[in-house]
């Protein structure tokens, strides 16, 4: 799904994709990048990433950004004091480009 949004710099569209991810165990104190395959994502697109099912207490993800068209790059980190390995889920990923 796509929407145009403005902005006072412009315009900004922001497509909507849900992907499945199963992001790897993640060992304590670390944050790990993952390549995401997302259709449509172009070079320089901010995305947005929320996990629709749960998601373990201590794992953050701030966001992810498009370095190369059709893959997005999302970090991953574990803040707690041991290893956490989460179960694979849908992801709601929403792609901005201004």
């Amino acid at each position: 799904m796509e929407t145009v949004l403005s902005a006072p710099s412009g315009r900004i569209v922001r497509r909507t994709t849900i992907v499945s991810v199963d992001v790897a165990s993640l060992v304590a104190q670390t944050a790990v990048d993952h390549a995401i395959p997302v259709p449509g994502a172009l070079v320089g697109d901010a995305a947005v990433c929320t996990p629709l099912g749960t998601w373990p207490a201590g794992l953050t993800w701030p966001g992810g950004r498009c370095l190369v068209a059709g893959t997005v790059q999302m970090r991953t980190g574990n803040v707690t004091a041991g290893a956490v390995d989460p179960a694979a889920q849908n992801i709601r990923i929403d792609l901005l480009r201004g």
